[in-house]
C-alpha cells in the first residue's frame, strides 16, 4: 500500500512538472483585473515626493466601457482618506474617447491646491481592444525651476516616450498610505476591465533604451528592480493576501475599491489574484522562432535612418520586426555588410533577424 501511494504520488508530481513547464513555455499567464486595480502598497517603498521610480507592464484590454470621465488606467492614491483625494490624489491617468477613439489623458497634481492636465491627442498613444501593449511610466525629478524641484512623468507605449507632463509647482505630499495601482474603480470613471502581466517595479527613473530592453525581460540584475511578477511561478500570498515578488523585496496584491452611496472612492478590499492567458514578449515577434543569441556573430546598429549590419560569415536574409512583431522589411543578400533605408516611422525596438540569428537593435 505504501509503495502504491508513493507511486501515485510521483505520477501526480510528474504531471505537475509537466504542466509546470508547459506553463511557463508554451502557455504563459498573467491576471485578470476584473475591475479591480493590480496595488503595491507605498509604505513599503520609504518614498518622499521627490523620490523617482518607473512602473512597467504588459496589459491586453478586454473592452472599454467608458464612464463620465473614461476608464481608470494608472493612479496613485490614499483611498482611505476620503473625497476628494481617494479618487484622484498624487497622480492619475485614464483612457477616454476621443471621436471614436481610445487615448490617454495624465494628470498629476501640484502643491496643495491644484494640479497640471493636457488632455492627450497624439495618434501614436492610441490603444484597441483586445491587443497586447507594453505600458511604462517613468517618474523623474528634473533640474530645478526657481529652487523648486520639478516633477516629470513621460508614458511610453512599446517602448516609445508618448506623452510628457511635468510640475513646475510645489510637488504634492507622498504619503505612506498611497498605492500605485494599474486599474481599480474612481468616481466618474470605469474601472479598468484587462489582462496584466510581467509587472516591474524601479527605484529609480529609467532611461529609454532600458525602458525598451526590459519589454522582453526585467532587469534583474539592477539593484533598483524592486519588484517583477511574471505570475508563473512562486505565486503565493500571504495570509493577508499579499503576493511576494518573484524578484525584488515587495509585495502586491488585488484590491476591490469600495464606494460611498455618492460613488466617490471609500476604502479597499483585498481580492483573490484571478490568472489568465498571458504574454510570451518572444511570442510577440511573429515568425521569430529563434532566442536571441547571447554571443552574436552579427553587429546590426541603426543610425540616421539607416540599419548598418555586418557578420563575417556573410549576410544570406535579412527581416526587421518592430516591437509588435510586424515585419517591416526583408531581402535576400551576398555580401559581409549591408545598409538597409528605414521607416522614419520605425522607433523604439527592432529586432532584425540575420540568416538563423535575432539581434535587437534601437532605433531612435
Amino acid at each position: 500500500m505504501k509503495t502504491f501511494k508513493l507511486f501515485t504520488f510521483l505520477i501526480i508530481l510528474l504531471v505537475s512538472s509537466v504542466e509546470f513547464v508547459k506553463a511557463n513555455n508554451e502557455q504563459p499567464r498573467g491576471i485578470d483585473l476584473d475591475s479591480n486595480a493590480f496595488g503595491i502598497p507605498a509604505k513599503q517603498l520609504g518614498f518622499n515626493n521627490q523620490s523617482c521610480f518607473t512602473l512597467l507592464f504588459w496589459i491586453n484590454i478586454k473592452e472599454f466601457n467608458h464612464a463620465k470621465t473614461g476608464t481608470h488606467f494608472v493612479n496613485i492614491r490614499d483611498i482611505s482618506q476620503g473625497q476628494p483625494m481617494s479618487d484622484w490624489g498624487y497622480m492619475w491617468s485614464d483612457i477616454r474617447s476621443n471621436n471614436g477613439e481610445n487615448e490617454f489623458t495624465v494628470e498629476i497634481r501640484a502643491g496643495s491646491n491644484g494640479y497640471i492636465s493636457e488632455e492627450l491627442t497624439s495618434p501614436s498613444v492610441k490603444i484597441n481592444s483586445p491587443e497586447w501593449r507594453h505600458i511604462s511610466f517613468v517618474f523623474d525629478i528634473k533640474s530645478n525651476y526657481e529652487n523648486k524641484p520639478i516633477r516629470d512623468i513621460t508614458l511610453f507605449i512599446d517602448g516609445i516616450p508618448s506623452y510628457n507632463v511635468n510640475s513646475h509647482y510645489t510637488l504634492y505630499s507622498w504619503y505612506s498610505n498611497y498605492i500605485v495601482m494599474i486599474g481599480g474603480y474612481a468616481y466618474n470613471s470605469s474601472p479598468l476591465n484587462a489582462y496584466v502581466d510581467k509587472v516591474q517595479f524601479y527605484n529609480r527613473a529609467l532611461t529609454q533604451t532600458e525602458v525598451q530592453a526590459s519589454m522582453y525581460e526585467p532587469l534583474l540584475n539592477d539593484e533598483s528592480l524592486l519588484g517583477y511578477w511574471d505570475f508563473e511561478n512562486g505565486c503565493t500570498t500571504d495570509t493577508e493576501g499579499y503576493m511576494m515578488a518573484d524578484k525584488g523585496t515587495i509585495k502586491a496584491t488585488m484590491y476591490n475599491i469600495l464606494q460611498t452611496e455618492e460613488g466617490f472612492s471609500n476604502g479597499t478590499e483585498i481580492k483573490p489574484f484571478t490568472f489568465a492567458e498571458g504574454v510570451n514578449p518572444e511570442s510577440v515577434l511573429q515568425g521569430v522562432e529563434e532566442h536571441v543569441a547571447e554571443v552574436s556573430n552579427t553587429r546590426a546598429y541603426a543610425s540616421n535612418g539607416v540599419l548598418y549590419i555586418e557578420n563575417a560569415e556573410g549576410v544570406n536574409t535579412v527581416t526587421v520586426y518592430d516591437a509588435m512583431g510586424r515585419v517591416i522589411t526583408s531581402g535576400t543578400y551576398n555580401s559581409s555588410s549591408v545598409q538597409i533605408q528605414l521607416p522614419a516611422t520605425l522607433k523604439g525596438v527592432a529586432m532584425v533577424k540575420v540568416n538563423n540569428e535575432v539581434v535587437k537593435v534601437i532605433c531612435e
